[in-house]
């Protein structure tokens, strides 16, 4: 699942409550986050809820971030207990994803 544009109060919970929605009888979720403009502490909430969602459904999730969202969640999750993708370089940029299906999610809605 791939997220554009910001993140904040107006539509945090809409991506919450949409990734709810979607993930039964998935195995495995990537939020990409790294189209992402502007994080704000909601946005931290919603991936906060997400966790627990997948934890209990025993999801395998990740998130991918650019600086945006690493800033904050340097803030706010200092223990690292959101799931974050290791930084990669662009040639295994290239080659991720194959056959992965994306949801673009783009502006506030």
């Amino acid at each position: 699942m791939t997220v554009d544009g910001e993140l904040d109060a107006t539509n945090s919970r809409a991506l919450a409550g949409y990734v709810e929605g979607q993930i039964a009888g998935t195995r495995r979720l990537v939020i990409d986050l790294r189209l992402v403009d502007f994080f704000g502490t909601a946005g931290f909430a919603a991936l906060h809820y997400i966790n627990v969602i997948c934890s209990r459904y025993g999801i395998d999730w990740e998130v991918r971030c650019g600086r945006q969202v690493r800033r904050l969640l340097a803030i706010c999750d200092p223990a690292g207990e959101l799931p974050l993708d290791k930084p990669r370089s662009l040639l295994d940029e290239v080659g991720a994803g194959a056959g992965d299906r994306e949801l673009l999610i783009s502006g506030n809605h």
